[in-house]
């Protein structure tokens, strides 16, 4: 029992930590591409769109990073033996992960300082650093949640004692996860930016978040199909829960939202092409991260009772678990509370954050 509350526990947590990265990789190429746009076309209605999308993704990556604070916590307090099996063999797409988030924070300070204080040209070369270092992340990290689902670096480990650093990028599963992971989170900026857009009754940006959104809605849609074949054949345990067991009417309602999705999209460039923004248009963003959010919980809930899925077998969660200290059911009930009332706030508060615009950009002339 106390297995099942401390892995549902940092599940819940990676649940919003997903939310708020899927924001702020998706947002923080839109606001590079815009920044861009608005220097090289002169167009000042592109460069105050970018402001907008950049006051998003900092938000975002503020609460990003808290929950990825709190995963840690989770995996060192919780599972330290999965962290010290992680952090021996998958060193090097932690390393590259780690690297990531080291280029995106300063990346971040230094193109919010420099704006309109360096040249446009300069500005915008900074805003793709930061919106490539977005993508280094979750290079890293989906390479250890693919080992997860599908041994190759942790088998050559076991077998042998040694395992070649890049090892687990050889994974078929990896690369096809990895696309996966990259256009949601891009459809997902995109129909986040729609959504905030129509609040504000902007039918540009609307346009631009839809059209943007929807582009990567449809490889997300196709690299997720090739996922769950490819689950099926390497990771069958997997696949059998999400398609057929416990979580099939879940796989179920992620594919009538997929729809729904796209029917508020279709609607939404109806409207567009009459000169109107339709009201349905700010549903775009919740579905969307609905969407994201039951995905990540199947491809991490249908491993259970395994921490490491082996076909159709695994290896426990109590494998794993923290046996060094004694940690009272009880008080892992009472931090699961503590968390659940984190997220609300959490989540409130960024509502606020987003609908408000609480964050600015200064705004002294452009440097020539």
């Amino acid at each position: 029992m106390i297995e099942a509350i401390g892995f549902y526990g940092m599940g819940l947590s990676l649940l919003v930590h997903v939310i708020f990265v899927s924001i702020t990789i998706g947002v923080g190429l839109i606001t590079a591409i815009y920044r861009w746009y608005g220097y090289k076309r002169n167009d000042r209605y592109y460069e105050n769109f970018a402001k907008k999308g950049f006051r998003l993704m900092v938000i975002s990556e503020l609460f990003s990073g808290v929950w990825g604070t709190i995963i840690t916590v989770f995996l060192a307090g919780l599972f330290p033996a999965l962290m010290a099996l992680a952090t021996n063999v998958l060193f090097v797409p932690l390393l590259i992960a780690l690297i990531g988030i080291m280029i995106r924070i300063p990346s971040i300070a230094i193109f919010w300082y420099t704006w309109n204080k360096v040249s446009p040209k300069i500005h915008s070369y900074i805003g793709f650093v930061m919106a490539a270092s977005g993508f280094l992340i979750p290079f890293g990290f989906r390479a250890v949640f693919s080992e997860i689902n599908y041994p190759v670096a942790i088998a050559s480990y076991i077998s042998t004692g040694i395992v070649s650093p890049f090892e687990a990028f050889i994974s078929p599963l990896f690369w096809v996860f990895y696309a996966h992971t990259v256009f949601s989170a891009l459809s997902v900026g995109g129909f986040v930016i729609a959504s905030l857009m129509s609040i504000e009754d902007d039918i540009r940006g609307v346009e631009i978040g839809i059209k943007y959104g929807f582009v990567f809605f449809i490889l997300n849609f196709l690299f997720g199909m090739f996922y769950w074949l490819f689950l099926g054949s390497f990771s069958p345990y997997i696949y059998n829960a999400v398609t057929v067991g416990t979580y099939a009417p879940l796989f179920v309602l992620k594919l009538l939202l997929i729809f729904l999705l796209f029917f508020i999209v279709v609607n939404a460039n109806s409207a567009i092409l009459s000169g109107k923004v339709h009201q349905h248009t700010k549903y775009a963003a919740p579905v969307s991260l609905l969407i994201a959010v039951i995905g990540e919980f199947m491809n991490g809930g249908a491993r259970y009772p395994y921490m490491v899925v082996l076909g159709s077998e695994g290896i426990e969660i109590s494998s794993f678990f923290n046996y060094y200290i004694h940690i009272p059911e009880y008080l892992l009930l009472v931090l699961i509370a503590v968390l659940l009332a984190a997220i609300v706030v959490f989540l409130l508060a960024a509502s606020y954050a987003l609908i408000k615009r609480y964050l600015d950009i200064p705004v002294a002339e452009e440097a020539s």
